[in-house]
């Protein structure tokens, strides 16, 4: 693994400061700067600090560096250069529970893992009923943990982690482990944490989750990092890019849409336009859009009904269908453009699949079953339109909804205090 340059700068206690990519934790240095063909920077440029009592989130997509930063700070692989000052004891919650011995039971499992983990015997010992009780195997302790669960294995592992007393925790999207009860656990342990001056760094694809629990947020895109800030801001502009991203790999000639057609229809082309008429790869949330298909009728089809979807998955959110508004269509022949104009859409940033269905005019003959006609993208809004103001906004608004309606909240003043 290759990693960049970078220089180092000594910090008061318990505090991280991670300067330019790379570094064993500690302090290491480093150096070579030259790359082979099939060899890339994994982190290059990276500059971040944790001050203590904070809790800072790490986002970016599959491969932008995050772990691989984690693994350098905590020294687990070596940075190709540069240096890196780590001063605090520090420990990492990346992979909990690969230590433990299946044929061994809970108990002792708890003991060579908090050895491990630079935990005297003494200390464990004192600490596990706490461990026991926080994990919720304690009628399984004595059991060899070959027979746990996927779901009590990862729970022991991150229990015995919680319970050390470092001064800078790495914690690397590990939170989604267990039942609601443990999550909560897990969340309430993370804010004991940061409340004892603990400085925690924080790797999670969930948005909400990063925004519940960390002020700042560091955005990284392809190993280097592309924002810092308040965690709505960051949160944000990442959802807003990632949607730009998706808008441009949606490109129909990268788009897998199988066959378009039958015996009986063709679809010869499809694009989405925007409120302007002009074709276009996104829509902002709000705007009107149409949907134009070219449609070729290899055979003369009195009064065919056409039936779009627009879906999240397998969840239909919107269908536009001749089958329920009774639209005449007539007879088609030959080649012929259709357009469906939705004028106020209310679906929530995010992607759709498209698909189409033409039945005969009774309705009970497919002539055109289920064709994948591409996707649509709907961009985050930039003007507000989104009722999203409140302290979790950006992290739940575009998770929890696939639609989005105007509302109030009606309650009677008396009651307000």
């Amino acid at each position: 693994m290759t990693t960049a340059n970078g220089k180092a700068s000594s910090l008061p206690d318990s505090r991280l400061r991670q300067i330019s990519d790379g570094g064993r934790g500690r302090e290491s240095s480093v150096s070579g700067d030259r790359l082979r063909s099939s060899e890339f920077w994994a982190l290059r440029d990276v500059s971040f600090e944790v001050q203590r009592g904070e809790c800072v989130g790490l986002i970016g997509a599959n491969g932008a560096g995050k772990s691989t930063l984690f693994k350098v700070l905590s020294g687990i692989i070596a940075p190709t250069s540069g240096t890196v000052a780590v001063n605090g004891r520090l420990t990492a919650l990346i992979e909990v529970g690969s230590g433990f011995h299946p044929m061994l039971s809970g108990r002792e499992n708890i003991y060579i893992s908090g050895a491990i983990l630079g935990m005297s015997k003494q200390e464990i010992t004192r600490k596990f009923d706490a461990i026991v009780d926080f994990s919720g195997v304690g009628d399984f302790i004595d059991m060899p943990i070959k027979f746990y669960s996927s779901g009590m294995h990862v729970r022991l592992g991150f229990s015995v982690l919680a319970h050390l007393d470092p001064e800078i925790m790495l914690i690397d999207e590990i939170l989604a482990v267990g039942d609601m009860s443990f999550q909560m656990k897990c969340m309430e342990r993370i804010n004991q944490m940061r409340a004892g001056d603990m400085a925690i760094a924080l790797v999670s694809h969930s948005l909400f989750r990063i925004e519940s629990l960390c002020a700042r947020v560091v955005w990284f895109d392809k190993g280097q990092v592309k924002m810092i800030g308040a965690a709505k801001d960051v949160v944000r502009e990442y959802r807003s890019f990632e949607l730009q991203k998706a808008a441009k790999a949606s490109d129909k000639s990268k788009y897998s849409r199988g066959n378009m057609e039958s015996a009986f229809v063709k679809i010869e082309t499809t694009e989405v336009l925007n409120s302007d008429g002009q074709p276009c790869q996104s829509i902002p949330f709000g705007d009107e859009f149409c949907l134009r298909m070219q449609v070729f009728a290899k055979q003369k089809l009195k009064n065919p009904r056409i039936h779009l979807v627009w879906q999240s998955g397998v969840v239909v959110v919107f269908q536009a269908s001749m089958l329920l508004d009774g639209y005449n269509l007539g007879l088609l022949a030959g080649s012929c453009s259709v357009v469906c104009k939705v004028s106020a859409p209310r679906l929530m940033p995010g992607i759709y699949e498209m698909r189409l269905w033409i039945y005969s005019e009774e309705g009970a003959i497919y002539l055109l079953e289920g064709v994948l006609l591409g996707q649509l993208v709907i961009t985050a809004d930039k003007n507000k339109r989104i009722k999203a103001n409140g302290p979790f906004a950006e992290g739940l608004k575009m998770a929890e909804s696939l639609v989005h309606f105007e509302y109030d909240w009606i309650v009677p003043k008396d009651r307000v205090v």
